[in-house]
């Protein structure tokens, strides 16, 4: 005789258990921090609202039309910014390849460049004329200027050695 195996037992409806008093007192205690929180959230936000609205209304720009002073501050503000704008390296780096190429005979004092009518002027001293010459024809080589020319030359009578002061100028190609 075979056996049947024997019946398992399935409850599909189980008994409900009634949470203990600890249980019920401890979610009562959770409700109440998750309303306390979001109490103090509301007011942490209704203060960050209001700070915010103070400071929007302390940096409000006040529209006042421009006095002469700001016309004036803005203009140089315009004149200093085109000067920085203007390629220099070209510049420089021409004439100090123009004083090498003289084998140091030329020793430049001031450089002067008008960039807003393209001129540039060199006060430079040398010893002898031709070295000034020499260094005129190394300038009109250049790409960086066009037509440099002497303008004048004074022997230094004040220094011992009365080197020869001499001032060029020439049209600046930026």
């Amino acid at each position: 005789m075979r056996r049947l195996a024997r019946p398992v037992p399935l409850d599909f409806v189980a008994q409900v258990h009634r949470a203990p008093l600890a249980g019920a007192a401890l979610g009562l205690a959770g409700v109440a921090a998750a309303i306390t929180l979001g109490l103090a959230f509301d007011r942490a936000l209704a203060e960050r609202n209001r700070l915010d609205a103070a400071l929007a209304a302390t940096t409000q720009p006040r529209h006042a039309p421009p006095g002469p002073e700001s016309l004036r501050s803005a203009a140089e503000v315009a004149t200093i910014e085109r000067e920085l704008g203007v390629p220099w390296t070209r510049l420089l780096a021409e004439l100090e390849a123009a004083s090498h190429d003289t084998a140091g005979k030329v020793s430049l004092l001031q450089v002067e460049p008008d960039p807003g009518k393209q001129l540039v002027r060199i006060t430079a001293e040398v010893r002898t004329l031709p070295d000034a010459l020499a260094y005129l024809r190394r300038l009109q080589a250049s790409e960086v200027l066009r037509h440099p020319m002497l303008e004048s030359h004074e022997r230094r009578k004040d220094d011992p050695q009365h080197p020869l002061r001499i001032k060029l100028s020439a049209e600046w190609r930026t």
